[in-house]
């Protein structure tokens, strides 16, 4: 796990071993009538408060983010193949982007909708394209943008717990596997397989987007009606995920004594 984060994630690492340290060579007293579990109690709700309102504000931010990014993406006029294909599926609020690439997404926090590349429309064919459309929707309906803006805001501000990374990754193949069988259900399996070979890898995607890709192993095991493969969290992300949490919630009950004894000196 510490080189999977070294990897990937060094100013988190390099953050979360300089509170280690802070915290070894730490110690303040404790401020005169608390116990020492009022301290732990009192630093927990702070950690709770503060990571809520972390959290909050970078998803405010990301979801202003991705609404600039959709802004300026290029407009394309429906082709007769999109027309048709909103028409069979039934699948209102089509946007058309410019765009050769074949690309399509939900987007949108509070107003989720549909995007897709004309060269989606104008190069995939009818039954596929179909599916594709009734896959996004289905994430529109269950407000997936806005979830998984959220989950990754918070594995973001949470850096010192891996299991929210995991978490925010468990929860986008979660999905996945869910607008796929909206799409089977309508389709059949056979349809939604075509349409993913023909989507995979493709890119196209701002901060709030759910696309269809990613989760691929599971989505193909489901495809086929094999057992989806089993996802649990790794015994290091556990043990340094309940290590970050100690190390934090201790370093702020050190800050609060400190600034305690400061104020009553």
């Amino acid at each position: 796990m510490i080189v999977y984060l070294w990897r990937h994630n060094r100013i988190g690492l390099a953050v979360l071993a300089g509170l280690v340290g802070v915290r070894v060579v730490w110690h303040p007293n404790v401020p005169a009538g608390m116990t020492m579990a009022q301290c732990w109690l009192v630093s927990i709700a702070v950690v709770s408060g503060a990571s809520l309102l972390a959290v909050a504000v970078r998803a405010a931010w990301l979801g202003v983010a991705a609404a600039r990014t959709l802004a300026v993406l290029p407009r394309a006029a429906e082709p007769a193949s999109l027309k048709g294909a909103i028409r069979r599926s039934g699948v209102p609020g089509v946007v058309c982007l410019a765009g050769a690439d074949p690309a399509a997404f939900c987007a949108g926090a509070l107003r989720p909708r549909l995007y897709l590349t004309a060269g989606a429309a104008e190069t995939i064919p009818a039954e596929e394209l179909d599916a594709i459309l009734v896959h996004e929707a289905a994430h529109a309906r269950r407000r997936d943008p806005l979830r998984r803006l959220v989950l990754r805001a918070a594995a973001d501000v949470l850096f010192y717990l891996p299991l929210a990374r995991w978490w925010f990754r468990r929860q986008s193949e979660r999905a996945e596997l869910s607008a796929d069988r909206a799409a089977i259900d309508r389709l059949g399996a056979k349809a939604v397989a075509r349409a993913l070979t023909h989507m995979d890898g493709a890119g196209l995607t701002p901060a709030t987007a759910t696309a269809f890709d990613g989760a691929t192993e599971a989505r193909v095991a489901q495809l086929l009606g094999d057992d989806l493969p089993i996802r649990k969290p790794s015994r290091a992300g556990v043990i340094f995920s309940l290590t970050g949490l100690v190390v934090v919630v201790s370093l702020v009950m050190c800050v609060g004594q400190a600034t305690w004894g400061a104020l009553t000196a």
